[in-house]
């Protein structure tokens, strides 16, 4: 049965790509792009460094695959080597494998040659089709076992990766959407810093008032599909039926409904209206009108907030994304990645996996995490912790986000679960969300209006999860 689940999934990825184009990773990834004034390099190989040599003896190895290169990658080696010095019982290699998606398509080709990590990053939108594998072991059972508590984690994050029975795996890499914002620009048109709960209309007041000061572009964003479903979630908004594919398998997609065309609407209607300049689904690309101070504002993942602060010429702010005016705030989305436990059938190897999750977890090593970073730390004690308030005031870009993820609501006003802000889950996710990019030219290109092109988008999702459900029934 595992056999057969892992084959029909590597079908069900190949055809997607194939049919959809997926291409590069999802947004919510660090950028690593270079200011416009500066010359891109050629692309470098990963800067991941090898692991070192096993030491002689009766330590077990474990195999941990990670999609984090450049920098990112340098501080997973860092994590790794601290915990291979600090024990003599456990040694971890750690190996980069591309991107999210490589990453994805590297494991499944590894359950079919019986290659499998031990531990495996993945992002938030594989999350069904890890559990799907019937591979892994999820996280709730080990921390039964161990006495582990699971409430340590910020809820929004907790209940992110968790289903009805709790934690599926072990948070590791948070981010979440904001805007970042040129204070100098805001300044020179007589703008006070944006207010942290903003609405789609003050969004667009703001623009206009940058643009009466001759800014050239408002804003910049890409036209990836997580903006998209940032926005909707913020409005209270669900993804998928079967509260965000959380109560039950995804069988229709509703992003197509009222609050969806209101989104839609607003993001495409800024490029059409001359705010943002159409840079396509790039992130990279959406960065440099920021950076060459022809955009007063980005939205852009958290975890590109050393970057930009890094690159930027200018003092740069951050706040919050704006919401729907038809909605209250409902806050934001977990992104990013975690770690996940595959079953080696040895069970040593996993309770050596486990140690290692457990140590990737600590507050000193997510305080670490954060401040080389820009991810957010996923415990709630960090949130008091007298260096990272101290960090804070001096980077108060750092905390943005966590204060964007504290507010997030949760839970219901009669105490049920927030499934929009809870995050969807589908088999076919990726695949769907390449679909809200291509809706973006269907728009900006082909002219039509966005009801039209977010029903055109879920016709074709809910045809990719019929398919992908159907090998489940």
């Amino acid at each position: 049965m595992k056999h057969l689940k892992v084959m029909t999934l590597i079908v069900l990825v190949a055809i997607g790509v194939t049919a959809c184009g997926v291409e590069g990773p999802p947004a919510g990834e660090p950028i690593t792009a270079t200011p416009p004034q500066e010359a891109a390099a050629p692309a470098a190989a990963p800067a991941t460094a090898p692991a070192a040599e096993v030491p002689t003896g009766d330590r077990i190895e474990i195999e941990f695959w990670h999609a984090m290169s450049s920098s990112l990658g340098e501080a997973v080696e860092d994590l790794v080597q601290r915990f291979n010095e600090g024990q003599n019982e456990i040694f971890v290699k750690a190996t980069f494998q591309g991107s999210y998606q490589d990453n994805s398509n590297a494991l499944l080709a590894a359950f079919e040659a019986d290659t499998a990590p031990n531990i495996m990053q993945n992002n938030a939108l594989a999350t069904q089709t890890m559990i799907d594998t019937d591979r892994i072991i999820p996280v709730w059972q080990l921390m039964e076992t161990d006495g582990y508590d699971p409430d340590i984690f910020i809820p929004a994050v907790r209940d992110y990766y968790s289903d009805e029975t709790g934690l599926m795996s072990m948070p590791f890499n948070s981010s979440t959407a904001i805007v970042y914002y040129n204070a100098d620009l805001f300044d020179a048109a007589g703008l006070e810093p944006p207010d942290r709960e903003w609405t789609f209309s003050e969004f667009l007041e703001t623009c206009q008032a940058l643009q009466a000061a001759d800014v050239p572009f408002c804003v910049s964003f890409s036209s990836s599909g997580w903006y998209f479903e940032q926005f909707l979630a913020n409005g209270g908004g669900l993804y998928f039926n079967e509260n965000n594919g959380r109560t039950g398998r995804a069988t229709d997609v509703q992003f197509y409904e009222d609050l969806g065309v209101e989104v839609f609407s607003f993001l495409t209607g800024l490029i059409k209206d001359g705010y943002a300049p159409n840079v396509g689904p790039s992130d990279v690309e959406s960065a440099g009108p920021f950076f060459g101070e022809q955009a007063a504002m980005l939205i852009l993942t958290t975890a590109g907030v050393q970057i930009i602060e890094s690159n930027a010429n200018f003092e740069v702010g951050t706040t919050f994304i704006p919401r729907p005016d038809s909605s209250e705030w409902n806050g934001v989305v977990v992104g990013g990645a975690s770690l996940w436990l595959i079953d080696s059938d040895d069970p040593e190897a996993n309770a050596a996996a486990w140690e290692f999750m457990k140590f990737a977890a600590e507050l000193e090593q997510q305080k670490a995490w954060h401040m080389n970073t820009g991810y957010y730390p996923i415990r709630l004690d960090a949130l008091d912790d007298p260096e990272l308030q101290e960090f804070w005031q001096e980077n108060p870009n750092f905390r943005t986000a966590v204060d964007e993820l504290i507010s997030t609501k949760t839970t219901l006003e009669d105490g049920s679960p927030n499934y929009a802000v809870l995050g969807a889950r589908a088999g076919p996710f990726p695949v769907i969300r390449q679909l809200i990019v291509e809706a973006y030219s269907w728009v900006l290109d082909d002219d039509l209006t966005p009801e039209a092109a977010l029903k055109e988008a879920a016709q074709k999702a809910n045809e990719e999860l019929e398919n992908y459900n159907a090998f489940f029934e």
